[in-house]
């Protein structure tokens, strides 16, 4: 995490950049948020362009720990919106 200032993220936000990218990245036009990453064809080379769009979009700067084949779409955005901060 960088010294900058993080603005507030809200719910909605988080959710639909979120979703953005991982249709984006993997390809596919629709993403149910209580699907797997890894269900939906995400592997860690995807992992870190989903991480990096995020970072670009949102000014939030996460692990690739963070988004792993096994968490949600639903769980990473509550995740962005925690580092980015409660509006």
């Amino acid at each position: 995490m960088t010294d900058r200032s993080i603005p507030a993220i809200s719910d909605e936000a988080a959710q639909a950049t979120v979703i953005e990218a991982f249709r984006q990245v993997l390809g596919i036009t629709e993403v149910d948020p209580e699907a797997p990453f890894g269900a939906l064809g995400g592997d860690s080379l995807r992992a870190v362009r989903v991480l990096s769009r995020v970072w670009r979009e949102l000014g939030v700067e996460l692990p690739v720990h963070a988004l792993g084949e096994t968490t949600t779409a639903a769980e990473f955005a509550a995740v962005v919106r925690e580092r980015g901060g409660t509006p």
